[in-house]
């Protein structure tokens, strides 16, 4: 009698079969884009069965809303009215205030900072574990999100798209083992990278000395670097700084500003032209640049010592040919005036900063 059902292989046979495959994905993810464009194909495949799983939560919300009583709705306008006339009268002084920051850039010869274009997503799902933190949002090619495109909320930085399908895009939050981000402390620019560690509330900050100046309460903002994430966004509160002394390097637990356990609508950031020009042609070498650059920066004084001391030295090579009296002689008066130049600006400064306080 013929079976119903086909004999199955031995599951010695199909487990080798299962571990070849793995390996020959493993290394065609490695070594080609096929498998990106593989994974995009099937974002856009599955992204329909996104909003179908959506749709009972959207229902829900519409009839749920449609049962609010008057009262509750007439508390909540007047919240909102009382929220929209302080946000207006903050905004009395953004336009100084915007003014303000373009002079003292230009003073600090620093790049001056334009709004980037901005656009609400909605989450259709989340994975949250240990192992992988990731959410996927309704926004895909056909609204021009692209890999790598940072994402926020209206608290601090969320993470970064890493698969784009036509309708829905997946998300890698900053909190996911694999995730690392370009930070540097509010208070003091001290720079430093935040790594996820795969829990919703924590970032870690690994290998930085024992002496730097980074203490519990700090904020962490975007440094820039990278060209990844335009600087200046919030990204986590400082928890604690552990230097007991027993390794070479402090450690730094941070916690997210973002709240990336309820995530619902999430924004997204389309950096400008000049911050993707810098982004394309910044290489790892310029970042490290970049930081020593920042590290090794002179004070206002030091720099005039440095400029003085640089204007005798070509003074000297031009009076190299007098007597070694009469050079002398030249060189004391620039150096009098360098000293009574510093004098007068450190005055200055001390008279300044008593008429502020």
């Amino acid at each position: 009698m013929k079976p119903i059902f086909a004999k199955a292989p031995p599951l010695g046979i199909r487990l080798a079969i299962a571990v070849i495959l793995s390996l020959l994905l493993i290394v065609l993810d490695g070594r080609s884009r096929a498998m990106i464009e593989l994974r995009n194909v099937l974002e856009t495949a599955i992204s329909g069965l996104y909003y179908v799983a959506n749709t009972p939560r959207t229902v829900l919300d519409g009839v749920s809303n449609n049962f609010i009583d008057s009262q509750k709705l007439q508390i909540e306008n007047r919240v909102l009215k009382e929220q929209l006339r302080e946000k207006n009268a903050d905004l009395l002084l953004l336009g100084q205030l915007k003014v303000e920051n373009q002079r003292l850039r230009l003073l600090l010869s620093s790049p001056l900072r334009q709004d980037e274009y901005k656009k609400v997503a909605e989450v259709l799902t989340a994975e949250m574990d240990a192992y992988r933190q990731q959410v996927v949002i309704n926004q895909g090619q056909h609204n021009g999100a692209f890999i790598g495109q940072p994402i926020i909320d209206e608290r601090g930085v969320v993470g970064q798209i890493i698969s784009v399908g036509e309708k829905s895009s997946r998300v890698l939050l900053l909190t996911d083992v694999t995730h690392a981000i370009p930070v540097q402390v509010l208070r003091n620019d001290v720079r430093a990278i935040a790594n996820g560690t795969g829990n919703n509330d924590e970032l870690i900050i690994d290998n930085i000395p024992r002496t730097i100046d980074i203490v519990k309460g700090d904020i962490l903002v975007t440094s820039g670097l990278g060209g990844r994430f335009p600087e200046g966004y919030p990204v986590a509160t400082v928890e604690q700084v552990i230097n007991d002394g027993s390794t070479h390097f402090a450690r730094v637990t941070a916690k997210p500003l973002a709240s990336l356990n309820h995530l619902r609508y999430l924004l997204l950031l389309w950096p400008t032209r000049e911050e993707m020009r810098k982004a394309q042609s910044l290489s790892p070498q310029d970042v490290r640049d970049a930081v020593r650059e920042r590290q090794n920066s002179l004070t206002p004084l030091d720099r005039l010592n440095r400029k003085t001391k640089t204007q005798v030295n070509e003074e000297n090579d031009n009076d190299s040919n007098h007597d070694r009296e009469d050079k002398n002689d030249d060189i004391s008066d620039p150096l009098d005036d360098t000293e009574m130049d510093i004098e007068t600006e450190l005055n200055t400064e001390t008279e300044t900063k008593d008429e502020n306080e």
